[in-house]
């Protein structure tokens, strides 16, 4: 299978909507703005949004739309390791505008007009998070930004790749963060848990790729393909159809 080449979010928008998971975890939310739509494109589903920013998490915490019993929000990090674990939360040096508050990680990295604050978070990994909170769900969907961090990520996930079907992760070619692992490892890591990959952005350092359950794909080929089309042609307009109260009363039946 050749990988398609497409703004992947739109992609996993439809793709979701296809799947129908129980359960979808945001990992690495920055503010709950893809929960929101998580939320509105699959009003079944559980959706998870995990945190580790505390300066967020508050704002979070603060926004009706997350606290409305829809989002379930975790400050706590997503890695392979449980337990308590050192995270870097960049704050600004000046004022906050323009300040990208999605930069913290499990590592660390200097930028320019921001200081390192470094504080300590519980960590969970998805499978043991899957088998104590949600232990029936089958079908699942993970959408992971997490600045450096997706190999910790999905190695965390290995226990739970058959329950896990779909998955939308920020790679990186070169090396941002001090010691991370490269799209290469991530996919490899991937490959060994049973996931292949279904499309790619269009990134040359940062990119974001579209992971799937290699027999979920294998179950629904022809459905996957054509709604990688249908992305590719109108992806904007469909992702916006299946956010529409329209679309949650008909998947609501």
């Amino acid at each position: 299978m050749q990988p398609a080449i497409l703004k992947t979010k739109y992609a996993f928008h439809l793709l979701a909507a296809f799947l129908r998971p129980e359960v979808v975890l945001d990992i690495g939310s920055m503010d709950g703005a893809d929960s929101k739509r998580f939320a509105r494109i699959l009003p079944k589903a559980q959706i998870v949004a995990f945190e580790g920013n505390p300066y967020n998490y508050r704002a979070m915490c603060a926004d009706a739309e997350l606290t409305n019993g829809l989002v379930r929000l975790e400050n706590c990090l997503v890695s392979d390791s449980p337990g308590e674990s050192r995270f870097f939360v960049q704050r600004p040096t000046g004022g906050d505008a323009g300040f990208n508050r999605g930069t913290s990680s499990t590592l660390q990295r200097s930028l320019d007009g921001a200081r390192s604050e470094e504080v300590l978070l519980d960590a969970v990994r998805v499978d043991g998070f899957l088998d104590n909170e949600y232990p029936s769900a089958s079908r699942v969907a993970a959408w992971i930004d997490v600045e450096g961090h997706s190999y910790g990520v999905l190695k965390g996930m290995d226990g739970a790749a058959d329950r896990i079907k779909l998955i939308h992760v920020e790679v990186e070619t070169k090396e941002v963060w001090s010691g991370q692992k490269l799209e290469h490892e991530v996919l490899g890591l991937a490959k060994e848990m049973g996931f292949v990959k279904l499309a790619s952005g269009p990134g040359d350092v940062q990119r974001d790729v579209i992971l799937v359950n290699k027999s979920w794909y294998a179950a629904n080929k022809l459905p996957i393909q054509n709604l990688l089309r249908i992305s590719r042609l109108i992806g904007p307009t469909a992702s916006r159809i299946i956010e529409t109260r329209l679309w949650q009363q008909l998947v609501r039946r």
